[in-house]
């Protein structure tokens, strides 16, 4: 149990708090009223030491009354082997199989022999990738906690931690291929519909109270900026983040990523994180659609040529009176490339 109240007020209301936990979420309930600071003045010159004293005298009361119940065991008693699997689950997880099957036909293991031809490595990279994208998808979490439930698949799957980590440097040094590849293996099993393309970025904190160092290139003297930054968080937590663009086509399907420092402006790398997905396209008459944020100046000139065109969300409330009447009037609008006139009711 703890004191809650609110620092900032004037006048708080001091109550008796208790901590639940519920699965691997933690909330709060307050369980008693010691009552408000105005109210406490007059039994007592100090109402905070008060109440902190209600709140030891409430734990002492708990704790006093808990029971205790003691079992002997004797470790040196054998453990007759009866061939019963008592510990261990034998179930094993074979609805993956159907996940296996899209995988498949994505042809990922081709592309990561071609790209780890000639290299000395003691593991399967496309095996690694595929458990590690099966787990996201059936049973999210760390890295560490997919290899602690490595059993659970059926299958021979054998690979370490450090195997992971090393498999992570060759996806590193092939993001670009290997989201191109993505993209064009996914076009033969589905066509893809490129013609409007989503953009939103949002960011994660972690749980750590420092963020990375900016570090020199020994070699080229280049300064490489570290990903762990402090920034507006989007849970307004105060520690730093790590900053996630995504693209999607019509259909919301994935088209391209970017990750970047959490300290960067997010409607700054919308125009890098789009120059590299157009390489991937052969038709590049995109429109480009976004929220107020993400539509910088910058963001509508580049969308504004060669065939492409964007959609970006303006707050009609903040416009003045004239521009007001024009969103609502459907009259003599126009194509910004080449003047021909447009209609709303038609677009």
């Amino acid at each position: 149990m703890k004191l809650n109240y609110d620092r900032k007020s004037k006048d708080p209301t001091y109550f008796i708090q208790v901590g639940i936990r519920n699965g691997k979420k933690v909330t709060t309930k307050n369980v008693e009223r010691i009552g408000k600071h105005s109210e406490l003045l007059k039994i007592t010159d100090d109402p905070l030491e008060y109440a902190k004293q209600r709140v030891k005298e409430y734990n002492e009361n708990i704790k006093n009354s808990k029971v205790e119940y003691n079992i002997t065991v004797n470790f040196d008693d054998k453990v007759i082997n009866q061939g019963n699997t008592v510990s261990k689950s034998t179930c094993k997880n074979t609805g993956y199989f159907y996940l296996k099957e899209l995988y498949s036909s994505l042809g990922i293991s081709d592309f990561f022999d071609k790209v780890c031809s000639g290299r000395k490595i003691a593991f399967n990279p496309n095996m690694i990738n595929m458990v590690l994208t099966f787990s996201r998808i059936l049973d999210p979490g760390s890295k560490m906690h997919t290899l602690k439930n490595l059993t659970g698949f059926y299958g021979d799957f054998d690979f370490s931690h450090q195997d992971i980590l090393r498999f992570m440097d060759i996806l590193e040094e092939n993001y670009d291929e290997y989201l191109s590849h993505l993209f064009e293996s996914s076009n033969k099993v589905i066509k893809r519909n490129t013609n409007v393309c989503y953009f939103d970025c949002t960011n994660f904190y972690f749980e750590k109270e420092s963020e990375d160092e900016d570090v020199y290139d020994e070699i080229t003297g280049e300064l490489i900026k570290g990903l762990l930054k402090y920034g507006v968080s989007k849970e307004h937590r105060p520690n730093p983040i790590v900053q996630m663009g995504l693209f999607m086509d019509a259909d919301g399907i994935p088209l391209s990523m970017c990750i970047n420092p959490g300290s960067d402006n997010e409607s700054l790398c919308a125009v890098p994180a789009e120059k590299k997905m157009l390489k991937m396209f052969e038709n590049k008459n995109i429109i480009y659609c976004s929220d107020a944020g993400l539509g910088y100046n910058d963001t509508r000139l580049f969308n504004d040529f060669c065939g492409r065109k964007f959609v970006v969300t303006q707050s009609i409330k903040k416009l003045n009176s004239i521009l007001k009447q024009a969103v609502f009037n459907d009259y003599d609008y126009r194509f910004s490339q080449d003047g021909k006139p447009a209609s709303l009711e038609t677009m």
